[in-house]
């Protein structure tokens, strides 16, 4: 379990354990930086997708899911851990999901109900999330395995597009590729879903008085 936990917090300096609610308030930091490009960067994916230009949606999409883990690294191993970073980075991951889900329907990559599948359970996050901040209480942080879910989907959206690309149309992907894809969408989409339930947990849970 040791060797687990050191995966997720790689970056981290020896004999210090990460410590959410010692986040700094600056906002001015290369790791902040790395999360907001990610967001800058949805726009052109989107145009890509939709314009066929899928080659180059997929290079960027693949850095994408780099700068993903590449953030968390540079805020631990150079106390960068800061509160905004840790709104930008689960955002960028959601947004991510929403406008590379739309392309992909668009594009006719996935049908409706795949895409669907991420939205109704994010969206059920977020009510949630809003119902304990009404209560005067932070939502929790997100799970081990939110983030191994997350991770995940970042793999299997990539698979998807490296299909068409290899296929070279949307409706005739390779077939390998695809098959790859559709199973790391499967698992990940369950573990997303469970690792939802689990937060929403807390969220029904009546709050304590006194």
């Amino acid at each position: 379990m040791g060797a687990f936990d050191r995966w997720f917090d790689i970056g981290a300096r020896p004999g210090t354990e990460p410590d959410p609610e010692a986040a700094s308030t600056r906002i001015l930091t290369a790791a902040n930086a790395l999360s907001a490009a990610r967001l800058l960067a949805l726009p052109w994916i989107y145009l890509d997708l939709v314009g066929g230009r899928y080659l180059r949606a997929l290079i960027v999409l693949a850095v994408f899911a780099a700068t993903d883990w590449l953030d968390g690294y540079v805020a631990r191993r150079f106390d960068q851990v800061t509160r905004l970073g840790q709104l930008l980075d689960p955002i960028s991951d959601r947004a991510m999901f929403l406008v590379v889900g739309i392309a992909f329907v668009v594009s006719g990559i996935l049908p409706l109900w795949a895409v669907l599948v991420l939205f109704v359970r994010d969206g059920l996050v977020l009510i949630g999330g809003a119902v304990l901040l009404l209560r005067g209480t932070r939502p929790p942080p997100v799970t081990r395995l939110g983030k191994v879910a997350t991770f995940g989907l970042m793999v299997a959206l990539p698979l998807f597009l490296g299909a068409v690309v290899l296929g070279e149309v949307p409706a005739d992907p390779q077939p390998l590729l695809s098959i790859m894809a559709w199973i790391t969408y499967a698992i990940n989409a369950a573990l997303y879903w469970v690792s939802a339930l689990g937060y929403l947990r807390t969220v029904l849970q009546p709050k304590d008085v006194g």
